[in-house]
């Protein structure tokens, strides 16, 4: 099988932890030359990565980013919108810059990302975007996280029509990923999805990387989600 991602240039935000770091390293091992987003956390730079610090929560923080990266190479094969803020609180208290700060980070800044592709310019052929099945499926504490990804939905579909057939943009939409202290930290949600998820584990980076490189591929593929969610979304919910 022929490595489509030797020599091309990739695009990750939210680079420094967890998913992120795990797809800085996948598509490094595969070829590609990385620019790494992140907005505190350090990334190992290298031949073939560069880090670019950002702050999403800034208005106008993705053009700056598409620039900046354009300034390291003339040209942008893919990007991978990975960023993203997930705080947890119920409507009763919610506070409107929290709500406005999650609206910037979750879905302004990558539609001024996307934006700055549809003027042209940057050479970027392929998007995936990182959604949740929080867009679909609501949960008490999870109202605005969730109202970001159902907008990011809705914002993938209508870029993917936009900016075809130059440029595509997909989303994967994911279920509950382990992270480092997931356990610990929210034992109520972890225990609940491995209850009723038919594949009966929570997701790892690993299982992801096959998922978006199909997409970042995927030649006659636009404006489509793809579910990664161990089975969760085929449940019933009643």
């Amino acid at each position: 099988m022929t490595n489509s991602f030797a020599g091309r240039t990739i695009l990750i935000t939210g680079a420094g932890r967890n998913i992120g770091a795990h797809l800085v390293s996948h598509f490094v091992g595969r070829g590609a030359y990385v620019i790494a987003a992140t907005k505190s956390t350090a990334v190992e730079v290298g031949e073939n990565v560069a880090q670019i610090d950002v702050d999403f929560a800034e208005v106008g923080a993705g053009v700056r980013l598409m620039n900046d990266a354009l300034a390291l190479r003339p040209s942008i094969d893919f990007v991978i919108n990975n960023a993203a803020r997930q705080d947890v609180a119920l409507l009763s208290h919610e506070e409107p810059e929290r709500i406005a700060d999650l609206f910037q980070v979750n879905v302004a800044s990558i539609a001024e990302i996307l934006s700055t592709i549809a003027k042209g310019g940057t050479g970027v052929e392929s998007v995936v975007n990182i959604t949740s099945i929080e867009a679909l499926r609501p949960r008490p504490g999870h109202a605005i996280y969730g109202a970001t990804k159902a907008a990011l939905d809705a914002l993938t579909r209508s870029a993917g029509v936009e900016l075809a057939p130059l440029c595509r943009v997909n989303g994967l939409r994911l279920g509950l990923i382990e992270s480092p202290g997931i356990a610990q930290a929210w034992p109520e949600g972890v225990t609940s999805w491995s209850a009723h998820a038919p594949l009966k584990r929570m997701g790892q980076p690993a299982d992801i990387t096959d998922a978006i490189a199909y997409l970042l591929g995927a030649t006659w593929a636009t404006g489509s989600i793809l579910d990664l969610d161990g089975g969760i979304g085929a449940v019933a919910p009643w």
